[in-house]
């Protein structure tokens, strides 16, 4: 049985009139959009009905991220594990990428190390869609592979921050660059020297000057050290047997 933080979310008349006060911007958007009712402006709705009965893909992006994980509020087992079955399922298989694009963001900020297989199934699985928006989600996966901070996530990210450069047209391997910039960045979260070694090796070997910025601004937030960017001094690092795992 879920907890009342999952059978429905109540809202109230102050707190409406709190957020027309500030100029909240997701006030004006829910006021303004086609389908409002005043009545959604008091009563949010259980985004686990909204997901069980609803097609719209405005109010199932809602919904999904509206979802957070029931182990860090002292949600039950039973709970924990249908709310990450509805999110990895939605991240994977959802047909409007604006669906997918927000259970992937709410498992972002998971801790239960399924989030991340969620995740990984989530990039491969991108392919679905075109070319751009395949790379706009995986960018998204990467991103929330690395909020999770869990270090099975490493594996995956050094993969691609490794890629070789795209082929096709300049817009393909635009996107292709992307996806990696975003590993690199997602690699920042993890002092871990698999993620190290790999982002030493970007910033080493890989042309484009963006990727290998965004290899050593990472580097630097993942060791909290301010070495050079000629790659020699994070080589010694590296060899360190006291840094190594």
């Amino acid at each position: 049985m879920f907890s009342p933080k999952y059978a429905g979310w109540l809202g109230s008349a102050g707190f409406a009139f709190c957020l027309i006060a500030s100029g909240c911007a997701g006030f004006w958007d829910d006021v303004t959009s086609r389908d409002f009712t005043w009545n959604t402006m008091f009563t949010k709705p259980n985004p686990l009905l909204v997901l069980r009965d609803s097609s719209d893909g405005d109010k199932r992006a809602k919904a999904l991220r509206a979802l957070h994980e029931p182990k860090q509020s002292g949600g039950s087992d039973a709970e924990q594990d249908a709310v990450l079955n509805i999110l990895n399922t939605a991240a994977a298989t959802e047909k409007q990428p604006l669906c997918r694009l927000a259970a992937i963001e709410s498992l972002g900020h998971f801790k239960d190390p399924r989030a991340v297989k969620g995740l990984t199934e989530a990039f491969y699985n991108a392919g679905a869609f075109s070319q751009e928006t395949a790379a706009v989600i995986r960018c998204q996966a990467l991103t929330a592979l690395g909020e999770t901070r869990n270090p099975i996530a490493v594996e995956l990210l050094a993969r691609v921050v490794r890629e070789p450069p795209g082929e096709g047209t300049d817009l393909e391997k635009q996107q292709t660059l992307d996806v990696r910039i975003a590993a690199a960045r997602a690699l920042g979260k993890f002092s871990h020297y698999q993620a190290t070694e790999a982002l030493v090796r970007v910033m080493q070997n890989e042309r484009d000057v963006a990727l290998r910025d965004r290899a050593y601004e990472s580097l630097q937030a993942a060791t909290g050290k301010k070495l050079s960017p000629d790659g020699k001094e994070w080589e010694q690092l590296l060899h360190q047997a006291s840094y190594k795992e």
